[in-house]
């Protein structure tokens, strides 16, 4: 009977119990829903990953697409976290110049093993001084807000990453940086079997989905409009 408990003992030292990497989302008020709900759809089938929502409060939270969001966590009893995931928005301003939002973000990526966003939730990292050093992404049209930062390198690629730090472009670039983010941590197979699951096949109907693709007066267009939107931050 010693033995037996002896050995178990002796697995348990050499087999510790691996708990799930803890993947909290930032949620706040006028956000872009897909920036966060995108990557959740993917991230919550990663059996090793515990996927949940935080914010600075419990209450309804209105997105830009007029959709309340409910936080599964606020500031006050939000779990620790493994893997820190900030989105974005077309004026991400508020949160910016919202100190405690920048100091709680700041805490929980100091003690996080990965920080990543996704589009303009770039900017929030950047305030919050967790990306000096590091090259990001952000969406094409805020690439100019992001040059206010000289120790981050912006990078013009739908996903980039440098080291622990992982980052997604617009919006949509949301889908392709949660399944690079599967495959840094968990390996290629995991992040392909969820692709091949949620038929992940992009074919747009129009080729214009980047600067590089669409004609300058359309590239004018959006610019006008996102300054119009976001005109504090320029």
């Amino acid at each position: 009977m010693s033995e037996n408990i002896e050995a178990a003992q002796s697995d348990k030292t050499n087999n510790p119990i691996k708990h799930k990497l803890r993947v909290g989302i930032f949620l706040y008020p006028g956000m872009t829903m897909l920036d966060a709900y995108g990557p959740l759809q993917f991230l919550a089938f990663v059996p090793s990953f515990e996927t949940f929502t935080f914010a600075k409060t419990s209450t309804l939270l209105p997105c830009d697409a007029g959709v309340n969001l409910q936080p599964n966590y606020d500031f006050d009893n939000c779990p620790p976290i493994d893997i820190l995931l900030v989105p974005g928005s077309a004026n991400p301003l508020a949160q910016i110049q919202d100190e405690q939002v920048i100091s709680f973000l700041k805490c929980k990526g100091e003690q996080a093993q990965y920080i990543t966003s996704v589009c303009t939730g770039a900017l929030i990292l950047a305030a919050t001084g967790l990306l000096n050093g590091y090259r990001t992404t952000t969406h094409w049209a805020y690439a100019s807000v992001l040059a206010q930062y000289p120790q981050i390198t912006f990078e013009n690629k739908r996903i980039v990453i440098d080291r622990n730090r992982i980052s997604g472009g617009g919006i949509t670039a949301g889908l392709d940086f949660a399944l690079a983010l599967i495959a840094n941590i968990e390996g290629e197979q995991q992040a392909k079997t969820l692709q091949l699951l949620f038929e992940y096949d992009p074919k747009p109907p129009f080729n214009c989905g980047s600067p590089i693709l669409a004609d300058a007066l359309l590239i004018q267009r959006v610019e006008q409009e996102v300054r119009q939107i976001a005109s504090g931050l320029f």
